[in-house]
């Protein structure tokens, strides 16, 4: 079984080429859900099918149910032991996702806030471009225009981004990606 670890996508496809890793782990110290989640979706399209694990010390675990839902298959706290690692490593090779017993426990028993807001699914790297225009002001045809797309890919984008946010114009896509910490391509090249 082929497992790595890199400290970067770019690490792994110039450390790596041409390998095909049956499980990948990553650190998220530092990043965000977001920034977490678009690297998993990367990995994903360098080894297909590989487990991929991430490991860093957060201290809320709301994000783990999206992580689970967006290619992330195990994830372990930044002071596993061998036990963990050999775990998860046994877990993500049957295709089974994999949290430590401390985790997992304080998952089953944290309460929820009623007054949280709903989280969002991941935008795409089109999606966040089309975001940071619409933010900027720019009209369908501008966007379109500038992104080098049809008026309908945009408005097809644009339907998909409000879909995701969970919103309904523009302002309020501002301040729900801003809460969020999200990342916007704004200066778009083609």
């Amino acid at each position: 079984m082929t497992v790595i670890e890199a400290s970067s996508c770019q690490e792994l496809e110039k450390k790596y080429a041409g390998q095909e890793p049956e499980i990948i782990f990553f650190s998220g110290a530092g990043h965000s859900d977001l920034e977490i989640i678009n690297l998993a979706n990367r990995l994903r399209r360098y080894s297909q099918f590989a487990g991929i694990a991430v490991y860093d010390n957060r201290r809320s675990l709301d994000f783990l149910i999206t992580f689970f839902q967006d290619s992330i298959g195990g994830y372990l706290p930044e002071d596993f032991d061998e036990r963990d690692l050999d775990m998860c490593i046994n877990s993500l090779a049957a295709g089974l996702h994999y949290v430590n017993s401390e985790i997992a426990y304080r998952l089953i028993t944290q309460k929820r806030s009623s007054h949280k807001q709903p989280r969002t699914m991941a935008l795409s790297g089109l999606e966040r471009k089309v975001a940071g225009c619409l933010i900027r002001g720019m009209t369908t045809s501008e966007i379109a225009h500038t992104l080098d797309r049809r008026s309908s890919t945009i408005s097809t984008v644009k339907s998909n981004i409000y879909r995701k946010t969970k919103v309904h114009n523009i302002i309020d896509l501002a301040e729900t990606l801003k809460n969020q910490d999200t990342s916007l391509e704004i200066s778009v090249d083609k």
